[in-house]
């Protein structure tokens, strides 16, 4: 376990602390120190768990998750793509925990530790941790921001190839596998939303940043629910354009079985061996015969032509 004292201070007393992979017999030994709820320590072990919100007391805990710019890009679980920020905050501390690094809280962090907290009376430093936690929030909820406009543009790749000759199996595949990435980060910004839209306001200084903060959650999910529609319309498509070219190819089989089906009839019929048939043993019966299914031929090609079937 790695705990580091992000930043502390005084008047009134605060301290951020960044705890990463702990083990749960360390974590004891923190929430024993601030006064952790034991479920919410259990919760922010679960590598899981999905986004939420929840009030004990003083204390307000909320899990996060942050898309991983290391996965794979075909991964498409939540575990996968995914890593989770557990968040403890107090009038007097902030605690965060996660099991590995991740870049935008590194960088959160790097940006407080290099700016001075203010220092005073402590109106002047009433909106400080509000701001602290809603920068974290913010900064969990921008990550799905690059594999959403990723996402976007190979849905669009996917639409400028959709009447072409491909591999269909292939690109049926491929769009699946986007929209289950799209359907993850939208279900993983639902809870995200439900959770920030919970958050009560510390002050009134502080409550355009909360607002500011519900907007970016909005959007970022109303972005994501766009594209699952638009993939989701794809797939629909595709699935159309396959029953469409099976349907072509039954109606080209259908017409041939049609022109063939009164041919086979005269064949199977001059076929069986009875002695007395008609001209059966006339000079002429058997180009006859050819011409009256040439006759039945031109017949059935002329009356599918005018009903519009051969199109």
């Amino acid at each position: 376990m790695t705990v580091q004292i992000v930043l502390t201070g005084a008047e009134p007393p605060f301290t951020w602390v960044d705890v990463v992979n702990p083990t749960p017999s360390e974590l004891v030994e923190v929430a024993n120190q601030y006064n952790l709820h034991p479920m919410s320590v259990e919760d922010s072990l679960e590598p899981e768990h999905l986004p939420k919100y929840e009030r004990i007391g003083a204390t307000t805990f909320i899990i996060v998750r942050a898309m991983d710019t290391t996965a794979a890009p075909d991964c498409s679980s939540v575990h996968e793509m995914t890593r989770k920020v557990a968040i403890f905050y107090g009038q007097e501390f902030l605690i965060t925990i996660h099991r590995s690094e991740q870049p935008f809280l590194t960088s959160i962090i790097n940006e407080y530790v290099s700016a001075s907290p203010p220092h005073g009376i402590k109106e002047r430093r009433k909106g400080y941790l509000p701001r602290l936690l809603i920068d974290l929030i913010n900064g969990a909820i921008t990550t799905f921001e690059k594999p959403l406009g990723a996402a976007e543009t190979a849905i669009d790749a996917f639409e400028a190839t959709v009447f072409g000759e491909h591999d269909f199996t292939s690109l049926l595949r491929r769009i699946y596998l986007e929209k289950r990435r799209v359907t993850q980060m939208r279900r993983m910004l639902s809870h995200t939303l439900d959770a920030v839209q919970k958050l009560v306001p510390a002050s009134e200084p502080t409550a355009p940043l909360y607002q500011d903060l519900r907007e970016n959650a909005e959007s970022m999910h109303f972005y994501a629910d766009e594209l699952v529609d638009d993939v989701n319309n794809l797939l629909s498509v595709q699935l159309a354009l396959a029953s469409h070219r099976t349907n072509e190819v039954v109606r080209v089989l259908t017409v041939f079985s049609v022109f063939f089906l009164p041919l086979t009839f005269i064949v199977g019929v001059y076929g069986m061996n009875f002695q007395f048939m008609p001209e059966l043993r006339e000079r002429w019966g058997y180009p006859s015969v050819l011409a009256g299914m040439a006759v039945v031929t031109l017949a059935i090609y002329v009356w599918f032509r005018r009903r519009g079937w051969l199109r």
